[in-house]
């Protein structure tokens, strides 16, 4: 069952589900999250999937921009110099 955050109803991620969308932020592919993070690829794209079927994304790149409106991930000054080069 789909948990929401009782204040704002957003639909509540797990740690792990949060690391991975943050690292998907990032430009990183499944594999490279995989590697990062010590978990299988296929597990990566699990994680992934929840996410997106939580917050209703059509894909990926949907999914970063909704977690973003959503307040489920911001950009910080290393996300954004890491974007820069």
């Amino acid at each position: 069952m789909l948990q929401l955050d009782p204040t704002s109803g957003v639909p509540l991620l797990t740690t792990r589900e949060h690391q991975v969308l943050e690292l998907v932020a990032q430009g990183l592919s499944a594999k490279e999250v995989a590697q990062e993070i010590e978990i299988a690829p296929r597990t990566v794209e699990r994680h992934i999937e929840n996410v997106r079927l939580k917050i209703r994304a059509r894909n990926r790149t949907h999914m970063v921009t909704l977690a973003m409106e959503l307040g489920l991930l911001h950009l910080d000054n290393d996300m954004v110099a890491e974007m820069d080069g």
